[in-house]
């Protein structure tokens, strides 16, 4: 199976509070393990507040950025990356668990793919990522919300 590895929203103007140790995490995470990857995508959720001021925090040679303007970070763009690269397998990670993780989750579904979040790197704006990973283990099965990619975040 090819798989993808999906980084959402992982950008300034979201952080900058108890959600900045996800940045390094992910970034950490992509560093140690992009290369099990086919394709890496981090996505850049663009609206006229944010305009120029945000900047995604999560880099890696290969990574595809794609902008997006709604919840799913599954565009027409990605859905063509996906298949231009074979993508079996979505790999989901990033902010907000509650929105553009469960949205991606379910996008990626409906549309065929083998879909798993990695818990450690996802989290919630709002607080809501313990019942957010509850949504996803009863749509995706508990075994394909995975406890990888997360540690201390200073080492």
């Amino acid at each position: 199976m090819k798989k993808a590895l999906v980084i959402l929203d992982v950008q300034s103007e979201f952080l900058g509070n108890t959600l900045d140790y996800i940045a390094p995490l992910c970034q950490r995470y992509v560093r140690r393990s992009g290369d099990e990857y086919e394709l890496i995508v981090t996505t850049h959720w663009v609206y006229p507040e944010a305009e120029g001021k945000s900047q995604l925090l999560v880099t890696h040679p290969r990574a595809v950025v794609v902008e997006k303007r709604g919840y799913s970070g599954f565009t027409a763009e990605t859905k063509a990356l996906f298949d231009q690269h074979g993508i079996d397998e979505v790999h989901i990670a990033g902010v907000d668990s509650e929105g553009a993780v469960l949205a991606t989750m379910f996008a990626c579904v409906d549309a065929g793919y083998k879909v798993q979040i990695l818990e450690r790197l996802v989290t919630s704006y709002h607080g809501r990522n313990w019942e957010s990973m509850m949504i996803a283990r009863h749509i995706l099965g508990p075994e394909n919300v995975v406890n990888i990619g997360g540690d201390r975040v200073y080492v």
